[in-house]
């Protein structure tokens, strides 16, 4: 059987974004799709995931998985990550992206085509910097977002071979933990790390 590889360049899965779980699959799902299939992601061609794809991935039901994946694309659409990159003149720019640029719904089909924005494919498709790759079934069975992240930036570490260390405020931000969330040290333990 083959296995579905999901590569990543190291600067996004370090940006700041808040995703909840279906929303993170329907990503993964997509990158691992297209190069499963061989195709390329560019800002012009979908990439089309079927209800079907998203419950034999993530062990759910099929009959949710098409109402799963259009929320999961409609409320993506709206999001964005940050992400930052030193300028030419050495000095830290802050960049604003949004995930997708369009959804398409094939309802008779069951199928969700998404487009990737413009900002984002570089970070999944143009892989001669530092990258880390894992496979969808690594992460398939996780049921928490925080587990996945947590469990991506674990991945990058070691593909880097280095073990940062963050402030507590950039770690949360990297979970995609809101400023107000789980601010007592127990509930964070209990409710993220846990």
């Amino acid at each position: 059987m083959r296995k579905d590889l999901i590569t990543q360049d190291n600067a996004l899965i370090n940006a700041s974004y808040n995703l909840d779980l279906a929303e993170k699959r329907l990503i993964l799902l997509a990158i691992a799709k297209s190069r499963k299939v061989g195709q390329a992601i560019n800002s012009y061609e979908s990439i089309n995931i079927h209800a079907s794809e998203y419950a034999d991935s993530f062990k759910v039901e099929r009959q949710a998985s098409y109402w799963a994946l259009m929320s999961a694309s409609e409320s993506l659409f709206k999001r964005y990550f940050i992400y930052k990159k030193i300028n030419k003149n050495n000095n830290e720019v802050i960049y604003k992206s949004r995930w997708i640029s369009r959804i398409n719904y094939v309802n008779k089909e069951s199928i969700v085509e998404v487009i990737f924005a413009p900002d984002v494919i570089p970070f999944i498709s143009q892989l001669e910097k530092c990258f880390t790759s894992y496979f969808l079934e690594d992460i398939a069975g996780l049921t928490s977002i925080y587990a996945i992240r947590l469990y991506e930036l674990i991945i990058a570490w070691k593909s880097s071979h280095q073990t940062p260390v963050f402030e507590i405020k950039d770690f949360r931000e990297k979970l995609g933990i809101g400023e107000f969330e789980y601010q007592a040290m127990n509930d964070f333990k209990k409710r993220v790390l846990n």
